[in-house]
């Protein structure tokens, strides 16, 4: 549900509404909600309940600060391990991009741009950087800042990282994952440059 959106950043989550919804117990779901307090995607507000977890711009950017150093090396190494059936998979994902691009609909390309991105890491053959990634990858969905203006340079980022790939380029690789992640990183100093003013 978090995964689709259900939960936007600073929604109170209603336990017994859910456990409701889903048809088991409260048990299950507070034990869920733990865990998911752990990863930190939710926060227990003491006198009001469960909440999504929301990033301030400032926690945004130190963690796509890590999030980039750490895409530089599996898209390298994602170079080196990717196969033709993967790339055919993110070719057809590019297709998806380019007609939600037009649209300039955020919300489906930010679930378009966790699978493209979660590909490549599953690519990379490395466990620990896949694991490393997965988990700040899944902490950034609580993560609002508007990337509408700038979602054709993500795109083509997209499309220009997967031609690396294709050729098993993995010093362009390196280099196009670092620099789309530059992009998001200046797109949240701008945030927090208007939030300032």
């Amino acid at each position: 549900m978090i995964a689709s959106y259900r939960f936007t950043p600073g929604k109170r989550i209603n336990v017994e509404r859910l456990a409701k919804d889903l048809g088991v117990s409260r048990t299950p779901i507070w034990q869920a909600l733990k865990n998911l307090e752990k990863e930190g995607l939710v926060t227990h507000v003491p006198n009001q309940g469960i909440h999504m977890s929301r990033l301030t711009l400032q926690m945004a950017y130190d963690l796509y600060v890590v999030r980039g150093q750490l895409e530089g090396l599996a898209g390298r190494f994602a170079a080196e391990n990717i196969n033709k059936k993967t790339v055919v998979r993110l070719e057809s994902l590019l297709k998806k991009q380019r007609r939600i691009v037009n649209k300039r609909d955020v919300v489906e390309y930010s679930k378009s741009d966790f699978e493209f991105h979660g590909i490549i890491y599953d690519s990379c053959g490395n466990w620990l950087l896949n694991e490393l990634l997965e988990n700040i990858k899944a902490r950034s969905r609580p993560f609002v800042c508007d990337l509408a203006s700038i979602l054709p340079e993500l795109y083509q980022d997209h499309r220009e990282v997967v031609g690396a790939l294709k050729v098993r380029d993995g010093a362009g690789a390196e280099r196009i994952m670092r620099r789309h992640n530059a992009r998001v990183r200046r797109q949240i100093k701008k945030a927090q440059e208007a939030e300032a003013n």
